[in-house]
């Protein structure tokens, strides 16, 4: 039984509303929890009043849950199975609602496309026969024309010269600062290269990512227990208190050098 429905007080209860409940019982704004997680408000408030529709793909949803369930404080694993459930008994009552003016509007129907079938049918079949009869008789009654057959004329094959060989093209240059990030966990990051505007995304377990900058990489890390991290093949040891956001994470030539790259 989904945990809104254990109120015993009659009131109608779903999903978003029980979020809702847990946070302004721990008297937690949505806006500290968007400002904690880097979540966007806009998504935020859509968990909570239940617009599944306007939320991204569902392992980014997945990752919302679990980023508003570390600041509320609630078990991520059951929020994020709570809500795939949510989710699911949604799109079951969606589709069998639409099953059925489908399922009528075919029957009124059947008859008269059966019958424009049938009768396309016998026209093209009926014109492929008068073809095929036209093209034997007029075969049968043309004499085959005579034709005189002459030697080919021997032609010499052209000379030509060989191409010249392609001269060979150099290498691109190697980034000096080369960043992996490999995911152990689903993690929001934002990523910020050589001063240029920030990126931000969701990734999900299994992925990883390649950063090559000319001098420095900012990084701010939803998750940073579910990630390991490389610079320029050499493992860099990560530091973060756990359950919380790594914020601007800075490395550099100066970091690559200190660990032999």
């Amino acid at each position: 039984m989904p945990p809104w429905e254990n109120r015993g007080d009659g009131d109608a209860a779903s999903f978003g509303s029980w979020l809702r409940r847990q946070r302004e019982a721990r008297e937690i704004s949505l806006r500290e929890i968007a400002e904690t997680s880097k979540i966007s408000l806009r998504y935020l408030e859509a968990l909570e009043e239940d617009r599944f529709d306007v939320l991204p793909a569902p392992v980014f949803a997945r990752g919302f849950l679990r980023e508003y369930s570390k600041v509320v404080g609630l078990d991520p694993d059951e929020v994020v199975n709570t809500y795939l459930a949510a989710l699911s008994g949604g799109a079951d009552d969606d589709s069998e609602s639409k099953v059925e003016p489908v399922r009528n509007r075919g029957s009124r129907r059947d008859w008269g496309y059966g019958l424009l079938l049938s009768l396309a049918i016998a026209l093209l079949l009926g014109l492929v026969a008068l073809l095929a009869f036209w093209a034997e008789r007029r075969r049968a009654t043309t004499p085959p024309p005579q034709v005189s057959i002459a030697p080919p004329p021997v032609v010499a094959p052209p000379v030509t010269a060989p191409p010249p060989a392609a001269a060979p093209q150099p290498a691109p240059p190697e980034a000096p600062l080369r960043v992996s990030l490999d995911f152990t966990a689903d993690c929001w990051i934002e990523v910020a290269s050589d001063g240029k505007a920030r990126a931000s995304e969701l990734r999900a377990r299994g992925e990883t990512l390649e950063i090559e900058a000319a001098q420095v990489v900012v990084l701010t890390l939803g998750n940073p227990e579910g990630v390991r991290i490389e610079v320029n093949g050499h493992p860099f040891p990560l530091q973060a208190p756990a359950g919380k956001v790594l914020h601007d994470l800075r490395i550099d030539l100066e970091t690559a050098k200190g660990l032999g790259g």
